[in-house]
């Protein structure tokens, strides 16, 4: 049996090629392209941009979810419990039983529950006002209900008001 070398290339002739030169992209082909960048940038910007946005509006559902924390508490070990913010320079939060004295043990960390914010996760963001609510055995306010702790970026937008019911306890994020 005889072998031919060039069996595995093709037989047929090829044409030579010849450049085109009209080939590349038209100029609807490039608007598209810049559309679709566009569209993309418009997206992503605004997640660029809106960290700080994104620190208070975590920051305001870690204090709501806290004070709810000291709320349930308060009705499940049916002794008072509550939360005190303190403002510039700690910017810290803790929540205690019974005296403002008396903090908490985090079941976390095992150490006090108090939360610190301008650092970390939370950096920029500032508690504007001293502020205490504290709950009895019902889960109702008995100091601080009806009013709020606003918290922020170093005092400018976007700003955030946690607020408390005065008779119900109910806990909101305007």
């Amino acid at each position: 049996m005889k072998h031919n070398k060039d069996h595995n290339q093709s037989t047929f002739p090829t044409k030579p090629r010849i450049p085109n030169p009209y080939s590349g992209f038209t100029l609807i082909e490039l608007i598209m392209v810049v559309v679709v960048l566009l569209i993309i940038a418009a997206f992503i910007a605004p997640r660029m941009t809106g960290v700080t946005g994104t620190r208070v509006n975590a920051a305001s559902r870690k204090i709501s979810a806290d004070i709810r924390y000291a709320q349930q508490l308060a009705i499940s070990t049916q002794t008072n419990h509550g939360v005190i913010f303190n403002a510039s320079p700690t910017n810290t939060y803790s929540i205690y039983q019974e005296t403002t004295s008396t903090i908490i043990t985090d079941s976390f960390t095992r150490g006090a529950y108090t939360v610190q914010l301008n650092t970390g996760d939370y950096d920029g963001v500032t508690i504007d006002s001293g502020y205490t609510v504290e709950f009895d055995a019902l889960g109702a306010p008995v100091t601080g209900g009806g009013s709020s702790v606003t918290i922020s970026n170093a005092g400018s937008a976007p700003v955030r008001t946690i607020t408390v019911a005065a008779n119900t306890g109910k806990v909101s994020i305007n």
